[in-house]
């Protein structure tokens, strides 16, 4: 493809495969409301428009999917990416005696509008002010520009932005090293791997022969054309219901999720008579770092196949459906568009190709009622539109009540009959709460009475044709040993969060294949199954199934995060302390840690105070993180000599750690500096932006050129006018004109790649020669600055640091390094697969 299109008021990239496909639909079905999404605040107190708007448009300027169009030009599909300036359209019901009727009634049509996917904005505002200190803000976007996870990174950035104009500061967001154009671009070269291609054949597999419609009961026959007219029906799960799906799934070492999966398809099944049952599951589809905090449609679905005939214990298809979901995720990264492509099924206009049945498990968009200095609840509008028969949703709000949320096609079935299904499902949760081990057919399904057995239709006896009955799945053993249960448990997380087919209870998660995005995931799907809130520092002192099985049997609540956190026990005369920024991935100071061998003890140092992002230390922070970092190495280790550390921001810690240390009479032996170079003035560090940059773009090797410069544009642009004010360096830590350098008596040894930017080329200790009067040691890495401390260079790094540290030690010197660095800079390029 040639370079993206360049004007002066837009660009334009080739549209994602998910795109195409609702662009396809849009095309067929002509303009519909069915593909609307939409996320409503209530908001409570005293609004200030003003900085609504700002927020507003600060989201829509800081995410280009927000501003995109489509355009069909020589038959390729481009998304076309424009300035856009929001209006936030405001109606005034504050007059009426009741508002509410009249404002749900507005909603009801703003949410309901379509959107024209040729012209744009597919992002709407609108405000309704019912009262001086009630308002309702809808925000209605087309499906091709968000999803789900989008609507939460929405709401979140809207409350950061809005305390922030409010008071009237400029808000502080990490910069988005790509927009969604990239990633479109990226995967339409990832569709041609062989990794793709082997999804496509288990897919292919696991797919083929299945029946091509689910058959549930309806009230209304079929249309011949699918039809998008649909309803919704919210319900509250019952009290204490969901509690006992999360304590059953513990004791069979699955997730909730899978639990009620497993009991949504015994209910169809009951319902249908058939046990060959497809049901669709949406999954993040952000396989990526780079995309995790994006606004876009990256949102994509699996299609979970199991087979109930037998009559099986509920307990046995449990465990089927616990194997064909981790299997199912374990090949997820092939997009649903082309698995459809691959199977080539029979098309029928008047029913979804492959399943009809959607289900999922997902936590409300907003996730705390705190809004700047408003109250914030949701505001949910009913839809009058159903990609699907049926679409069953299991929803956590903010408060932690859980909500079952049926959307269902309104040509096939009655509002009535959606009543008797929720009521249904309860009952079966509720009978397979207190017998587990029943029989599908003997569970509880009011409806249906009691002679439902000997009534079955059609289907009762179908089975797969092509592939075999799993009536042999491997099923739960009955474990009476509660260390035995939590392994297992345990050993199912971790082999669905790292794609591994076995685990052994002794491997450390970070030596096979884990990193800090995984170890988040690994605790979140812990605290669901069990209850138990871990902080994720929990992976770090317990990097083994045996030891993390032990640290969750520990009675009383999980301790926070600590400030002084051990990592490897070695030598006990000799202690080597890994610091870490507040707030950054720690994740390459724990793999130095496990290079260094076994001459020192090895602890992480980290405040959990915020991450700082898009501003420099102020003075005061930086001196407060400084006497709290020595505060606590000093209770490890009382006296010196001390040896310090640092990359990136870090390196400010460490160097004011020294300050802090030599002006008390302790010695510092050694400054080990990563890649990082002395930033005394805000050119220096808008130059530093460009080659970080640079950097993060070589991941996506296949963008052309000119999409590579307009991002690097975009960047600077942005960066540049962050650089802190003159009038604010008293405030700083930056360096202003009058900065007088710092000056310290600790020899510095600097890791650094022999390719520096051109600003540094003639300065070959990167400006630290000036700092230190104990001279600067270099030692080269050939690599890239973010791979510095990741494999497999960390390793050559580790045995160099741990060999000077051994020849100090033989010197009479007992070595105690300290090694600071914000290795937040250094983004990891591993992929963040989606969660249950």
């Amino acid at each position: 493809m040639s370079s993206p299109l360049r004007v002066e008021s837009f660009e334009a990239y080739p549209a994602s495969v998910a795109q195409q496909r609702l662009w396809f639909l849009d095309q067929l079905q002509g303009p519909t409301a069915a593909y609307n999404v939409h996320v409503g605040l209530w908001l409570y107190g005293a609004l200030n428009e003003v900085a609504l708007r700002s927020s507003l448009q600060a989201i829509v300027d800081r995410h280009e999917g927000l501003r995109t169009s489509f355009v069909l030009s020589k038959g390729a599909l481009l998304q076309v990416v424009t300035d856009l300036r929001l209006v936030l359209t405001v109606s005034d019901l504050s007059d009426l005696a009741d508002p509410h009727p009249t404002a749900y009634q507005i909603a009801q049509k703003e949410v309901g509008t379509p959107f024209d996917l040729s012209k744009g904005p597919l992002f709407r505002a609108l405000l309704l002010r019912l009262k001086p200190q009630e308002h309702v803000l809808i925000c209605t976007m087309h499906h091709t520009v968000t999803d789900s996870w989008s609507t939460q990174i929405l709401v979140k950035e809207l409350s950061i932005l809005y305390d922030a104009y409010s008071r009237g500061r400029n808000p502080e967001l990490p910069e988005l090293p790509i927009q969604y154009g990239d990633f479109a671009e990226w995967q339409r070269g990832s569709l041609q791997s062989d990794a793709l291609k082997k999804q496509l054949i288990y897919w292919r597999d696991t797919l083929s022969g299945a029946p091509p419609l689910l058959e549930l009961p309806q009230d209304l026959p079929r249309p011949a054309e699918l039809s998008l007219a649909g309803s919704t029906r919210i319900d509250v799960v019952p009290q204490g219901l969901m509690a006992a799906m999360k304590s059953l799934a513990t004791h069979q070492q699955a997730t909730p999720f899978m639990v009620l999966l497993a009991a949504f398809k015994t209910l169809l099944y009951r319902y249908s008579g058939q046990p060959d049952l497809l049901v669709g599951v949406p999954v993040a589809g952000r396989n990526q770092v780079e995309t995790e905090q994006l606004i876009g449609f990256f949102v994509d679905t699996l299609v979970l196949r199991d087979d109930l005939s037998g009559n099986p214990r509920f307990l046995d298809l449990l465990a089927q459906v616990r194997e064909t979901t981790l299997n199912a995720f374990a090949n997820s990264e092939a997009p649903f568009e082309k698995i459809v492509e691959a199977l080539q099924p029979e098309r029928n206009l008047s029913y979804n190709p492959v399943f009809q049945v959607m289900f999922s498990v997902i936590k409300s968009s907003i996730r705390s009622h705190t809004f700047a200095n408003l109250q914030a609840y949701p505001y949910s509008v009913e839809a009058s539109t159903s990609f699907f028969d049926l679409f069953a949703t299991f929803i956590e709000d903010s408060d932690g009540k859980w909500w079952l949320q049926l959307d269902f096609n309104t040509s096939l079935f009655k509002p009535e009959r959606m009543a008797r299904l929720a009521e249904d499902y309860f009952a079966l949760l509720r009978g397979i709460a207190a017998d587990p081990a029943a029989h599908v057919d003997e569970l509880p399904i009011p409806s249906l009475g009691q002679n439902f057995a000997s009534g079955k239709t059609k289907l009762a006896s179908t089975t797969r044709q092509t592939k075999p009955r799993r009536n042999g799945s491997p099923r739960p053993k009955a474990l009476s040993n509660s260390n035995l249960r939590e392994h297992a448990l345990l050993s199912e997380i971790w082999k669905d969060v790292l794609g591994l087919q076995t685990i052994g209870i002794h491997d450390n998660f970070f030596d096979v294949g884990g990193h800090s995005l995984l170890a988040a995931r690994v605790i979140s799907e812990i605290r669901e199954a069990t209850g138990r809130k871990l902080p994720v520092s929990a992976i770090f002192r317990a990097p083994t199934i045996e030891k993390l099985a032990q640290l969750i049997r520990s009675d009383g609540p999980s301790p926070p995060d600590p400030l002084l956190l051990k990592l490897h026990t070695g030598n006990p005369g000799a202690s080597f302390f890994a610091v870490a920024a507040p707030g950054v991935d720690s994740l390459g100071l724990v793999l130095l840690a496990r290079n260094m061998g076994d001459q020192q003890s090895v602890y992480k140092l980290q405040s959990p105070g915020p991450l700082v992002w898009g501003r420099p230390f102020r003075k005061g922070e930086l001196q407060t993180y400084a006497r709290d970092y020595v505060a606590a190495m000093r209770t490890v280790r009382p006296n010196g000599p001390y040896y310090l550390g640092g990359m990136c921001d870090g390196v400010l810690i460490a160097q004011q750690m020294i300050l802090e240390l030599e002006s008390q009479g302790e010695e510092v032996g050694l400054f080990a500096i990563f890649d990082t170079w002395v930033i005394e003035n805000s050119q220096i560090r808008s130059l530093w932006a460009l080659d970080y940059y640079l950097q993060r773009l070589r991941a996506f090797p296949r963008l052309e050129l000119a999409q590579k410069w307009a991002t690097l544009q975009r960047v600077m642009k942005r960066w540049v006018g962050t650089t802190p004010r003159q009038k604010e360096w008293p405030q700083t830590y930056w360096p202003g004109d009058d900065f007088e350098p710092p000056r310290f008596r600790a020899p510095i040894l600097l890791f650094k790649r022999p390719r520096q930017p051109f600003y540094y080329i003639r300065d070959p200790h990167m400006g630290w020669g000036d700092r230190t009067t104990g001279g600067v040691e270099i030692c080269e890495i050939d690599c890239e600055h973010f791979a510095m401390l990741r494999q497999p260079h960390v390793r050559f790094i580790g045995e160099k640091l741990a060999a000077r540290l051994t020849k100090l030690n033989q010197k009479g010197q007992a070595p105690g390094l300290t090694l600071t660095a914000d290795v937040g800079m250094s983004v990891e390029s591993g992929l963040s697969e989606a969660s249950l």
